[in-house]
């Protein structure tokens, strides 16, 4: 819903451009299965292809799973060379897929792993494409997956968790939770921030975040969203706040979103 509200609006920015490019690096099978409205609802590969308009120009994807690649094919192959497919590792070919996007042409990345999939030389590839180009930067909209990720693989594997930072100074952070100095929450809370220090360092000027919860109000997963255009914040700010009120109307949950500290946090930038 959030992805397909901010898509929608996005277009609208590019009608000057005359159309826009998405990225979609960890895709699935292009349909996704709703358990709260029992049936299937579009994923992000379809999402992407169907906003406008103007629509998109060219969506490049990435899905390496060999069945989920053949089910997304199937579905994304009435819309033609609009569908660039890739079937390998997004992080091994991010180079491959960007040489699909002019570097002066409005893009739009999505990134959704399920666990420790992407690593942080993708999201500096995917920054990195339009430099010296354009003063605007490809947007990043990433599924940040705190509880439901990387933290249980920091004790047996933190070299994953390690790429997905770029760096090693999660292990501080870590650390102080294990020694109980540092609550769950707070833990939570800086992590997100050591992340989005790493946008301020590739350039965005602005990366808000917002906390998806269950049903149960127990916390999921972050949504981070990186930009240098005022526009992208305003509507992502606007998306936030539909999406929250479209989910009360229509599925009668109030808890998608973590709201106690405020509509959501702006972690670059603040005065």
């Amino acid at each position: 819903m959030i992805l397909d509200a901010y898509l929608s609006a996005f277009a609208k920015t590019c009608q000057r451009a005359g159309g826009w490019y998405g990225l979609d690096l960890f895709a699935g099978t292009g349909l996704n299965w709703s358990t709260t409205r029992d049936a299937p609802i579009n994923g992000s590969t379809l999402i992407a292809l169907e906003a406008g308009s103007p629509e998109a120009t060219k969506v490049i994807f990435a899905e390496r799973h060999p069945g989920a690649f053949a089910a997304l094919s199937h579905r994304t192959k009435s819309y033609g060379e609009r569908a660039f497919r890739f079937n390998d590792d997004a992080n091994r070919i991010v180079g491959d897929m960007l040489e699909q996007i002019p570097r002066r042409a409005p893009a739009f990345a999505f990134l959704d792993p399920e666990g420790s999939e992407l690593e942080w030389s993708t999201v500096e590839a995917i920054a990195g494409h339009k430099r010296s180009h354009s003063r605007f930067k490809i947007e990043q909209l990433i599924l940040f997956p705190t509880d439901m990720g990387f933290v249980r693989l920091a004790p047996d594997h933190p070299e994953l968790v390690t790429r997905i930072y770029g760096h090693d100074r999660w292990k501080q952070i870590y650390e102080r939770r294990g020694a109980g100095t540092i609550s769950a929450e707070q833990a939570r809370g800086e992590y997100v921030r050591l992340y989005a220090e790493g946008f301020a360092e590739l350039g965005y000027e602005t990366v808000l975040d917002r906390q998806i919860t269950k049903q149960n109000g127990s916390p999921m997963y972050f949504l981070i969203f990186a930009t240098d255009n005022d526009t992208g914040e305003k509507i992502m700010d606007w998306v936030f706040d539909r999406v929250r009120m479209r989910v009360i109307e229509e599925l009668g949950q109030a808890t998608l979103f973590e709201m106690e500290s405020g509509p959501r946090e702006r972690r670059l930038g603040d005065s």
